[in-house]
């Protein structure tokens, strides 16, 4: 989840709510069967930003920044009106930083970082007959926005009603999210279990060195005590 900093450049009204608005982002790519002599690219695709209810990003968002590799002429493209994506080609996958500016300009832009797949061992995929679609759900959360933001983040229209499709598409990721959520308790878990064990461990190895400690001293002391009458015995007859 990212949260959007609403610290001002300047002094404006802010309204004490918090407002999430649910996007997906990511890129699809199609393998042109074969590679292209030109530039030798063998996938067209594309990287994105999106709402995930279907509303006009463009209501809130300003631009978005698309920094693709440095090998892509202009590889900084500024989007400014949606849809908020770039297509090209390409050969290989890199990583993709996103950047989302907003309506208001004293909101700090919010940062993403993609990896941009093209591969898949999908048979569909590879021959070219299926497009691979690699796409993350995420929220823009907005704590105590400007009043102008909450005025256009309450307005943001939907493109089109609610399709099957889309339908489909949020209870796909509704689950995926309740089981993300269901492998972070289990992993805290089991975290919290491994952290009483060791603790536990390092109580009983502790307890151990302090008796070895504690019978290495018992040992010694009657060692002392019989060289010491030794000496006082050596003393004693000298003195005789």
């Amino acid at each position: 989840m990212s949260v959007v900093n609403s610290e001002s450049v300047v002094t404006n009204t802010r309204t004490p709510v918090v407002i999430i608005k649910p996007i997906l982002y990511g890129n699809t790519a199609k393998h042109l069967g074969t590679k292209r002599d030109s530039d030798g690219h063998t996938h067209r695709w594309s990287v994105y930003i999106r709402s995930f209810n279907n509303d006009d990003l463009s209501t809130y968002v300003s631009k978005v920044q698309f920094r693709l590799h440095e090998t892509y002429p202009n590889h900084a493209r500024m989007i400014t009106q949606a849809p908020f994506e770039v297509e090209e080609s390409g050969w290989g996958e890199f990583e993709t930083q996103i950047t989302i500016f907003f309506a208001d300009p004293n909101e700090k832009p919010v940062v993403f970082y993609h990896h941009l797949k093209l591969f898949s061992t999908d048979p569909d995929v590879v021959a070219g007959t299926k497009d691979l679609v690699n796409e993350h759900y995420d929220e823009l959360i907005f704590q105590e926005p400007s009043d102008l933001l909450v005025r256009l983040l309450n307005c943001a229209k939907a493109f089109a009603p609610s399709t099957d499709e889309n339908l489909a598409t949020a209870k796909e990721y509704a689950i995926k999210k309740h089981d993300t959520i269901d492998r972070v308790k289990k992993a805290r878990q089991r975290v919290r279990s491994e952290i009483q064990d060791l603790t536990e461990r390092l109580r009983i190895t502790q307890e151990n060195i302090k008796r070895v400690r504690q019978r290495t001293m018992d040992n010694s002391s009657p060692m002392g005590t019989f060289s010491l009458s030794i000496h006082d015995n050596i003393k004693r007859e000298i003195v005789d």
